[in-house]
């Protein structure tokens, strides 16, 4: 993983810039917080970064279809939706993923450059993005399938997999039914090769500011907030105390709300956490209006990023 890593860092990441340099509001001020990934959640949807990203995979590490797989990706930190403790597929952090959730995991974390992933139950409102890891079937062990999907046309996607039969990788297209939380597998000339396919969960990256956990940038996350760590006065405060630690994972979330990370303040939300919020649910793209693009904006550039649990 980390060798594949950084065959293909050089070539797809040079160009990227870091997540301080994309905080508009006192960058200097972020300085003692968790950093963030250095890929952007506008590149992360973008058609054309996934397959620079694809091109990399088949050249550097063999990613093809047809191809035998039979490497492993270790498991970062993960929780369930709304930072939660726990997770669905019984993954935590260091479990060493093989066969389908191994492939799927080992894309994710070398597409979104992080290894801290949300796990949330999949509904028929689900909208599915790229390097989402979809599991398959309504049992939940390591032999059910993990699909990564690289391509998103509508409620079709083009994804990636592992046939655990014979371990070769498996390009093949899914089709979200619609109003359920159920696929289709397409042959390639468009016709119902599998149907009624169960979707149990998906796996997804933590984003910068969506404290709610629900994958999105919305007003939500600042309701969310406010109830939950409250509004102007009495900052910073104690994210552990406020959300208890045994029943949540308060560490990615202190990350995902720019907590401070050493010191006498140290696990802790500043008040410039709400304030940046707020800002950009009313600011988006620095101008007024309600913020609907579900991202952050910060200065207008559409700068959303990905936490990381080591600084970069």
């Amino acid at each position: 993983m980390k060798n594949m890593k950084s065959r293909i860092a050089a070539m797809l990441f040079a160009a990227a810039t870091t997540a301080c340099a994309a905080q508009a509001i006192t960058a200097s001020a972020y300085q003692p917080y968790f950093v963030y990934t250095t890929i952007t959640q506008d590149n992360a949807e973008r058609a054309q970064y996934m397959g620079e990203v694809i091109r990399g995979w088949s050249r550097y590490a063999g990613i093809n279809a047809g191809s035998t797989w039979n490497g492993s990706a270790t498991c970062g930190p993960v929780c369930k939706k709304n930072y939660y403790k726990g997770s669905y597929s019984g993954n935590n952090n260091g479990t060493v993923l093989t066969k389908s959730q191994g492939l799927c995991s080992y894309l994710a974390q070398s597409f979104f450059n992080t290894n801290v992933f949300m796990e949330q139950i999949t509904q028929y409102y689900t909208v599915y993005k790229p390097g989402d890891q979809v599991r398959l079937g309504n049992t939940r062990n390591a032999s059910q399938k993990t699909i990564f999907i690289a391509y998103v046309n509508g409620n079709t996607f083009d994804t990636y997999s592992i046939n655990h039969a014979n371990n070769t990788i498996e390009r093949e297209k899914y089709r979200k039914i619609d109003g359920s939380y159920r696929f289709q597998r397409l042959n390639a000339n468009g016709t119902v090769a599998e149907d009624n396919i169960y979707t149990d969960f998906l796996i997804r990256p933590i984003k910068q500011g969506d404290v709610n956990g629900d994958g999105v940038f919305t007003d939500a996350d600042r309701t969310w907030m406010n109830t939950n760590i409250g509004d102007m006065g009495n900052y910073p405060k104690n994210a552990n105390s406020l959300l208890n630690p045994n029943t949540y994972a308060t560490e990615l979330f202190i990350r995902a709300a720019f907590g401070t990370k050493t010191g006498s303040e140290a696990n802790t939300i500043p008040y410039s956490a709400y304030y940046t919020i707020g800002y950009n649910l009313s600011h988006p793209n620095g101008k007024s209006g309600n913020n609907t693009t579900g991202r952050m904006t910060w200065d207008g550039s559409n700068s959303y990023y990905y936490v990381t649990v080591n600084d970069l």
